[in-house]
């Protein structure tokens, strides 16, 4: 590879948000087009399975999509899949069906210097069949809470040891994942390399410094409504938490299967005056929805990064996060609180003292803390030197 050559880099996520306002994988996409900012040719190729309930709904997408999304090269493949949950031949048939993408996109793009595939299931089994079939070095960086839920099993980590052992470079999104996936591999090579904020909150925050001023003091949280979100253990915090503060208020943003219950929740603890859903938001309605908010709020049971706390402050504001294993590596004192995960009280006392010294905290010093771990320029100079040393080492 020369000099005057730019690194070419075809990143294979294990999903993929279907459009720019979709928030699932937002962090993959928004990956790949901070690392082409960076000036690397960089691809995305992306399978959606389907399952049988699909036919039904009269499923009719197009198989093979190819969109050029923002300058980004995005080849999709979307497929149904009508055999049962069998773990190795749905594997099976998402690597052949991969390979067809990645010869599509050969066929145009030409061949990739680097593969980087996001989460070893299914990303990491096509990246590994690729790499050995066209003598393709790859990366590998982590992201699924399964491992942390206990959702991975035996047999699986006994298939993706291959995978481990064949890639360059092996990431984790935090510290305490790192640590997690050295122990469930028995190894100690895995890294830690954050996930990127996205640069527009911090212009919008910089534009918007006066955006508003609510009567009352604005938690936000906002998720998709899973119970691994634990947003009924935020509404519980919050119910104490009012008790003692008259000015605050509680908005919570996104939809899900948890939605009926956590309304019943609000209305069993007669907060329906203090507490808004604001349903699911799109990536610009979340801007602004934090931008009219004081302090955020996650109360996670399981995150293995958390890119909406940085977005938090990236907007400049403090935040209350669980110890769920992504926010130990985000949160200091000087940004906010951590807290125990599954524990209303200790996040009442959290959330209430953030509110306390609400004066205290300084929307800049929150963003330029932010912006020195998370931003663009400093975590794509660290993928990218791992590329540029994966490269010359593999001659």
């Amino acid at each position: 590879m020369t000099i005057e050559k730019k690194l070419h880099v075809l990143v294979i996520p294990s999903w993929y948000p279907k459009d720019a306002n979709d928030a699932r994988g937002s962090f993959f996409r928004e990956q790949a087009k901070a690392l082409q900012r960076q000036n690397l040719k960089v691809g995305v190729i992306t399978l959606e399975m389907n399952g049988f309930s699909s036919l039904a709904k009269g499923y009719t997408r197009p198989m093979l999509d190819v969109e050029i999304d923002g300058g980004l090269p995005t080849f999709r493949y979307f497929y149904t899949n009508l055999i049962p949950k069998l773990d190795k031949l749905i594997t099976t048939g998402w690597v052949k069906r991969g390979e067809y993408l990645f010869n599509q996109y050969v066929a145009k793009y030409g061949m990739p210097d680097i593969i980087h595939a996001h989460s070893i299931f299914k990303a990491g089994f096509l990246a590994e069949f690729l790499s050995e079939k066209y003598k393709l070095p790859f990366v590998l960086t982590e992201h699924s809470s399964a491992f942390a839920r206990n959702l991975i099993t035996s047999k699986q980590i006994q298939r993706s040891k291959t995978i481990i052992n064949s890639a360059k470079a092996i990431i984790a999104v935090s510290e305490e994942f790192k640590t997690l996936l050295d122990s469930i591999y028995f190894t100690n090579k895995w890294e830690y390399i954050p996930n990127i904020v996205n640069e527009e909150f911090f212009n919008k925050a910089e534009k918007n410094i006066n955006y508003h001023h609510n009567d009352k003091t604005t938690f936000l949280t906002v998720c998709a409504l899973l119970d691994k979100k634990k947003v009924d253990i935020l509404i519980r915090a919050f119910f104490e938490l009012q008790k003692k503060c008259s000015d605050v208020q509680l908005k919570i943003g996104g939809d899900g299967p948890e939605m009926s219950n956590l309304c019943a929740l609000v209305k069993e603890l007669k907060l329906q005056h203090l507490v808004t859903f604001l349903g699911k938001l799109s990536r610009e309605q979340v801007k602004d929805e934090m931008l009219r908010s004081d302090i955020f709020v996650l109360p996670s049971e399981y995150e293995t990064f958390g890119v909406v706390v940085i977005e938090a402050l990236a907007s400049g504001k403090p935040v209350v996060a669980t110890k769920c294993g992504g926010p130990e590596s985000i949160i200091s004192d000087a940004v906010g609180r951590l807290v125990a995960v599954n524990n209303p009280i200790l996040m009442s006392q959290a959330m209430e003292e953030v509110y306390q010294k609400l004066d205290s905290y300084n929307s800049d010093s929150i963003r330029n803390y932010c912006y020195e771990k998370f931003s663009e320029s400093a975590v794509t100079s660290k993928i990218i030197n791992r590329y540029t040393d994966i490269l010359i080492n593999n001659g």
